[in-house]
C-alpha cells in the first residue's frame, strides 16, 4: 500500500496529499481491558507498536527521512520477512535510511513519541471509525478500508485503481461494503 500510494501521488489528477497516521491492529484486537493502551506500556509484547513508534521517531527528522524509513520498514516486513517488532531491526532500518540513529534511539524511548501513536490511533477511531489498515480518508472525512491482494505493476492501472477507490469511497457514501466471497 505504501509503495502504491507513493508511486502515484504526483500522477493523480490534482495531486495526492498523503498524511500517514499510526493505527495499531494489536490495540484494536486486544483482549486486554478496554482501558489498557499498549502505547502506555513500552515493554508489553506487541507485533506492531514498536514499528509505529519508530515511524513517529523517524517523522521527527523530517518528511523525506520519514518516507524513506516508512518505505524501508514496509519492504523489510513484506518483502524480506523481517520482524519489525524487533527494535534492533528498526535501528538497522533507521541507519540504512540515513536517520540520525542517536536521535532516533532517544525519540524511540521518549514517552511523547509513544503517546503520539496513541493519539493517532484514538483519533482515527473517534473521527473515522477506523477498524483496520489500510484505511484511506478522503476529503470531508470519508474513510474507506482497502484490502488488496497485490498492487498492479503498470502505473496506469495503479492510478486507475486509486481513482476507482476514491470514486467509491468519497463520492458514493451509500456504498458501505464491496466484498468478494
Amino acid at each position: 500500500m505504501v509503495t502504491w500510494l507513493e508511486s502515484i501521488k504526483s500522477e493523480v489528477a490534482g495531486g495526492l496529499s498523503i498524511q500517514w497516521k499510526a493505527f495499531s491492529l494489536d490495540q484494536q484486537n486486544s483482549e486486554e481491558s478496554p482501558d489498557f493502551m499498549m502505547w502506555e506500556h513500552p515493554d508489553y509484547p506487541s507485533r506492531g507498536i514498536p514499528a509505529l513508534v519508530a515511524a513517529k521517531a523517524a517523522e521527527n527528522q523530517g518528511e523525506p527521512l520519514f518516507l524513506r524509513f516508512h518505505l524501508a520498514t514496509f519492504e523489510a516486513k513484506h518483502d524480506e520477512g523481517k520482524d519489525i517488532a524487533d527494535r534492533k531491526v528498526l535501528r538497522d532500518i533507521a541507519k540504512y535510511t540515513g536517520l540520525d540513529t542517536v536521535r532516533f534511539k532517544q525519540d524511540m524511548a521518549r514517552k511523547e513519541t509513544w503517546q503520539a501513536v496513541g493519539k493517532d490511533h484514538m483519533e482515527s477511531k473517534r473521527k473515522y471509525d477506523v477498524f483496520g489498515v489500510p484505511t484511506l480518508v478522503f476529503g470531508q472525512g470519508k474513510a474507506v478500508f482497502v484490502k488488496l491482494g497485490s498492487i498492479p505493476e503498470a502505473k496506469e492501472e495503479r492510478i486507475s485503481l486509486f481513482e476507482l477507490i476514491y470514486g467509491m469511497g468519497a463520492k458514493r457514501p451509500y456504498l458501505l461494503e464491496l466484498k468478494r466471497p
